[in-house]
């Protein structure tokens, strides 16, 4: 058979959904942490008093990325990529909008937060794609990392920074901590054992990150 004669090979049909999907993934959590981060600078100006703390908090922002990466519905390993780009550019949208209105603001990707971007972003998009695609125990230690962010950086907070912020805000994250274990447990219908292994898990992790965050805020 000569090559004038070969037979053209069709991709199969839906081959490119995957590329296509994950492009569309990319996309949607680049312009969302872009526009969130954007408005975080409006939101410590604006913002009540008892909830300003949201705009300048590990809690808030990780919040942000989890949810983003989950309305993704990016698998896995791309969710774990798109965690650290989505915190990368909450902080970038963050400083661009900052300096626009007149605000100091680092120059791009030279903050501590940059590094924290990188450190925990990967483990928060993974996380919010476990949780999205993952068996029902799985799923559930997924949301570990955001509830432990959550309750460790409200009573971390409530400890060290309640003179000079409202008490409000950490106390709504410690709840909100309870909240994400409750209905994730609930909606995995997961037996005592499971559910209490998540509990514990959380708040195991929970103490890991008040140590490691007061390590931080004596090395800032």
């Amino acid at each position: 058979m000569t090559s004038a004669t070969r037979p053209v090979t069709v991709p199969a049909r839906g081959a490119w959904s995957p590329w296509i999907r994950g492009a569309t993934s990319v996309a949607g959590v680049a312009i969302g942490s872009l526009v969130v981060g954007g408005l975080t600078s409006f939101g410590q100006q604006y913002l009540p008093e008892w909830t300003s703390s949201f705009a300048n908090s590990a809690g808030g922002w990780t919040m942000l990325a989890f949810g983003i990466v989950w309305l993704s519905r990016a698998r896995p390993a791309l969710g774990a990529v798109l965690g650290a780009v989505s915190f990368l550019l909450m902080v970038e949208g963050y400083g661009v909008v900052s300096a626009w209105r007149g605000y100091f603001y680092a120059d791009p990707f030279t903050s501590v937060w940059t590094i924290i971007a990188l450190v925990a972003g990967p483990v928060i998009g993974l996380s919010a794609a476990i949780a999205r695609h993952g068996s029902r125990l799985r799923s559930a230690l997924a949301t570990v990392p955001l509830s432990a962010v959550l309750l460790g950086e409200g009573v971390w907070a409530l400890v060290a920074i309640a003179d000079t912020t409202s008490p409000v805000y950490w106390i709504i994250e410690i709840v909100l901590s309870a909240v994400v274990i409750a209905v994730t447990i609930g909606c995995n219908r997961l037996a005592v054992r499971q559910a209490a292994a998540v509990a514990g898990a959380s708040l195991a992790a929970s103490a890991v990150y008040i140590a490691l965050w007061t390590l931080l805020d004596i090395w800032r």
